[in-house]
């Protein structure tokens, strides 16, 4: 993550010199994306998060909702490509953007329907206990867990809050009719956790009772940060569609 800051960086560095400067707007953006991720996965949150459901959430939050959203607003792809070295953006980049498999599969990843389809999958699938548990107990797992969850987050924030005007692959209003779907099984999943009387997640500890917590309060408390602010991951979404669709409107009236 500090390799990817310094590359972003040296990238704007060189658009200044350019002449294509990058706004103070989107590096702070940008910054604060990063952030997210840091302390997601680099912070006291990580190891906590392996034993209160509680912490999980607000980790997942992070690392699939606010971090990617921050982060495709920021626009950062430009900056990030000139900040790389010349003989690796020749040798390796242009090879894997060239690749046909990986087109493919970028394509297919970012299909409005499969890219909403699976933002959802994983939050869901990852929920069950049985594959949830195991992957609190095993390592390996968990890092796909979060793999999977960062991939999908950034390829359906992107789906949502792509900022170009042209290019987008689907309409504003769109978006948020797609938002609001999603929003429907994230609701139904947190409130199920919230409300169950027996615990569901038997990996979780709570660190033995070693803090003023219980296993069924964490889990109550788990279940609400899916319910609620994961939820209103939709409502933040929605605001800045509206922001971006009022942007573009009004662009096309000065052009008239």
């Amino acid at each position: 993550m500090l390799l990817t800051v310094v590359v972003y960086f040296r990238g704007r560095a060189k658009r200044r010199e350019a002449g294509r400067p990058v706004s103070i707007g989107q590096t702070i953006t940008f910054l604060l994306g990063m952030l997210c991720f840091v302390i997601a996965l680099q912070s006291p949150l990580e190891p906590l998060s392996e034993h209160f459901l509680f912490f999980h959430q607000i980790e997942h939050i992070l690392m699939r909702g606010l971090g990617p959203l921050l982060l495709i607003l920021s626009m950062p792809l430009a900056p990030l490509l000139q900040g790389l070295p010349k003989i690796i953006r020749h040798s390796v980049l242009t090879p894997i953007i060239r690749n046909k498999p990986v087109q493919w599969l970028y394509k297919f990843l970012g299909h409005p329907a499969i890219a909403s389809i699976l933002f959802i999958a994983t939050l869901l699938i990852w929920q069950i206990p049985s594959l949830h548990n195991r992957a609190l107990a095993n390592q390996s797992l968990h890092n796909w867990m979060h793999f999977t969850m960062i991939l999908t987050g950034f390829f359906f924030w992107w789906l949502i809050c792509d900022p170009r005007q042209n290019t987008s692959r689907i309409p504003f209003g769109m978006r948020i009719v797609i938002l609001w779907l999603v929003t429907i099984p994230n609701t139904i999943i947190g409130a199920m956790i919230t409300l169950k009387r027996d615990q569901i997640y038997a990996a979780y500890d709570v660190l033995d009772g070693r803090l003023a917590i219980e296993i069924m309060l964490d889990q109550q408390l788990g279940g609400i940060m899916i319910w609620g602010p994961g939820g209103m991951m939709g409502l933040i979404g929605t605001a800045v569609v509206f922001f971006l669709w009022t942007r573009k409107d009004r662009k096309l009236r000065y052009a008239k």
